[in-house]
């Protein structure tokens, strides 16, 4: 509208106007501040977002070098177990050797006498 129509207008008609540009603002200003809110909720919410996000990355760096060390472990246990194994399984045959030695000279108490002192078989012939 132009100056000259609003001037033309009754005092009742710029009321009106009035009015309805006041209930207009008043939604606008209702709509601003939930949009106002919603941004700010929105905001909250990608902070959040930021912070779980970073704290994910942690727990996984964390779970990371918890695995590695596990790893490491079971390695180093793999190692040590190998090693007590083959150390078992030297001793039991060392035993294993007395055992029977000691058997051939229970059974044959030459035994050791005649081994030692049979000439080679294959060297004089």
């Amino acid at each position: 509208m132009t100056d000259k129509e609003f001037k033309r207008l009754s005092r009742s008609q710029l009321i009106e106007i009035i009015y309805q540009f006041q209930l207009k603002q008043d939604e606008l200003v209702a709509e601003n501040e939930k949009l106002q809110k919603e941004l700010e909720d929105r905001r909250i919410r990608i902070g959040k977002a930021g912070n779980v996000a970073d704290a994910a990355l942690e727990i996984h760096n964390v779970m990371q070098a918890a695995q590695d060390a596990v790893e490491h472990f079971k390695e180093e246990m793999q190692f040590r177990v190998n090693r007590e194994y083959q150390r078992i399984i030297d001793e039991a045959k060392k035993e294993a050797d007395e055992i029977i030695l000691k058997a051939k000279k229970e059974a044959d108490p030459t035994f050791e006498e005649e081994k030692d002192s049979q000439p080679d078989a294959g060297v004089n012939e």
